[in-house]
């Protein structure tokens, strides 16, 4: 009887360490990046109060919301990051700053 239990037990033990492992497997999913003005806005995006609507990624891809547009984004900001400053607050016009945070550019946002 003491032999069986010992059996039973070490079973236990093994079933519950495999089931521990195995949940561990597979690396977390990177998160996907939008492709259009809908996944952008639902992803958390800064949407501006322009006509049309526009929204900004925080990697600076920027939607415009009219559907015949063109779909894909245009990176219509310049990208300062390492330039020993962060540009927090930014215009939005072609050419300007991406904006920074310490997410993005944690050389510049300390």
């Amino acid at each position: 009887m003491v032999r069986s239990a010992r059996y039973g037990i070490f079973a236990c033990i093994i079933g519950i360490c495999s089931f521990g492992c195995s949940s561990y497997a597979s690396p977390p999913e990177e998160p996907r990046k939008p492709l259009n003005y809908q996944e952008c806005v639902s992803g958390g995006g800064k949407v501006l109060k322009s006509y049309p609507g526009q929204c900004i990624t925080s990697d600076g891809m920027r939607f415009i919301q009219d559907e015949g547009a063109s779909k894909r984004a245009q990176k219509s900001c310049k990208d300062t990051c390492g330039n020993g400053t962060c540009e927090e607050i930014v215009c939005m016009a072609l050419g300007c700053p991406c904006p920074e945070t310490p997410a993005t550019c944690p050389q510049d946002c300390k």
